[in-house]
């Protein structure tokens, strides 16, 4: 039996301090917050914590490492009944499930770039012919238009801005600037993710995402200058390689953007580029 004489379970601010391993100003800003409400004793109104006051600093703690912000903690804390609160660590299971899910596909999306990033720069350019996902595309505007947007529009941008790395930046060249005889061809400035994604994470459809199907393609990264992809120079290796092996472009290129480093040293861009194609013969 706990002798309550000896062990009276009140506390100073340093003494909760050693314990939960936070510092003087940790603790303060539990008291600010109202997660804590210490008495104050003596002449130089010095804080004093019971029982109660450990208890919440605990769950504060042990909440916070479960993803739990302070005002979640406060909420479930300051639940008038048990299975209010329980309603809320269920909502906060669910929020880390989520979160979870897009950590995971955010590292499968880098794990792949890095991976092509590093064929790329052990200088093993590569052509490879293959079925590409399908993928859905975000129109934000043309290379050289303005970037125009109501409401609902700026929504749409910012959700699917919010979901990068899974979601990323890219250029669609169609194939009639492609084919036409001028070196300046004018990309449009999209979005992107697998189809496999914008299902998985709810994206919505509207007139601005288009869906481009699984499609035979050759598979390459585009390497080049970042200040010229509206030049056809930016896609040489591309229709070289078509040229030589007796290939027709059969649609729009679309890219998904690697890495770009455009600074007062290097201007070179990294796309990864679905090319449809077909047999010239």
């Amino acid at each position: 039996m706990i002798d309550h004489k000896a062990y009276p379970y009140v506390y100073t601010s340093s003494q909760l301090g050693k314990y939960f391993g936070i510092s003087i100003k940790g603790i303060e800003y539990y008291e600010r917050k109202k997660l804590i409400n210490p008495k104050r004793v003596g002449n130089n109104k010095q804080r004093q914590f019971n029982l109660n006051d450990t208890y919440r600093i605990f769950m504060a703690r042990y909440l916070s490492q479960s993803g739990l912000t302070l005002n979640d903690t406060l909420d479930v804390l300051n639940a008038p009944k048990e299975h209010i609160a329980l309603e809320f660590l269920i909502k906060n299971l669910h929020d880390s499930e989520k979160e979870f899910d897009r950590i995971k596909a955010s590292i499968e999306v880098m794990t792949h770039n890095i991976k092509l990033l590093q064929k790329v720069l052990n200088y093993q350019r590569f052509f490879e012919i293959t079925k590409s996902p399908t993928l859905k595309t975000l129109f934000l505007r043309e290379m050289d238009g303005p970037h125009k947007s109501n409401q609902e529009q700026t929504d749409e941008y910012r959700t699917w801005n919010e979901l990068m790395p899974i979601t990323n930046g890219s250029i669609r060249y169609r194939k009639k600037d492609i084919l036409n005889k001028t070196s300046k061809i004018e990309p449009e400035i999209e979005m992107i993710i697998s189809e496999k994604y914008f299902k998985a994470f709810g994206l919505k459809n509207s007139n601005r995402v288009n869906t481009i199907p699984s499609k035979t393609c050759l598979h390459t990264v585009v390497v080049g200058n970042a200040q010229n992809i509206d030049n056809k120079g930016w896609l040489n290796s591309i229709r070289s390689y078509l040229k030589e092996n007796n290939y027709l472009l059969n649609g729009d290129i679309i890219t998904s953007l690697l890495l770009v480093l455009d600074n007062s040293q290097k201007h070179i861009r990294y796309d990864e580029a679905w090319i449809p194609i077909k047999s010239k013969w």
